[in-house]
């Protein structure tokens, strides 16, 4: 098993925090982003290590589905951390590139490149959710309990509603 640097120990704790962050106070877009990048997190901590042929074939797969999945929160929502985000991962991919293309790019340097831009994806989706917050916008987590109050309310009032024509029946 290989241990974790210090960078990338702080690079784990930077993102669930700012996961936790987004989860609470973000809007829609940052708790899909939010979400998003919690899974990859979890889903990379299952897969590191796979190697493959001297290369690392999933967390290059994963890096590719985060990329479509932010140029979708791209063209979809108007937030300018996802353009950030986006911008972020394909440079990963192209680090990703670069380590098959020349044999003078190692191992470490993937791993450095992608722990600076995790840095960078972390920090924005966080100055995004700030810059929200700034801006007076509801959290997404409000208007969920909202609607859960409203459809609460709306089963109690029906329940209660056949109750009352259950008893009044002779």
């Amino acid at each position: 098993m290989t241990e974790l640097t210090s960078w990338q120990v702080g690079g784990l704790v930077l993102g669930l925090i700012a996961y936790a962050i987004a989860w609470i106070w973000g809007g829609r877009p940052e708790r899909l982003a939010a979400g998003v990048l919690l899974f990859t997190c979890l889903l990379s901590s299952l897969t590191f290590g796979w190697e493959v042929g001297g290369f690392y074939w999933f967390a290059m797969a994963q890096d590719c589905v985060r990329l479509l999945i932010f140029g979708w929160l791209c063209l979809r929502f108007d937030r300018w951390w996802s353009f950030v985000i986006t911008a972020a991962l394909g440079q990963m991919l192209f680090v990703y590139a670069a380590q098959l293309l020349i044999p003078a790019v190692t191992q470490y340097a993937v791993a450095s490149a992608h722990v600076g831009l995790g840095y960078l994806i972390d920090l924005a989706l966080l100055l995004g959710v700030s810059e929200r917050w700034l801006a007076g916008e509801e959290p997404a987590r409000l208007a969920a309990w909202k609607a859960a109050d409203r459809a609460t309310a709306w089963r109690r009032r029906r329940r209660d509603g056949a109750r009352l024509q259950e008893t009044s029946v002779p």
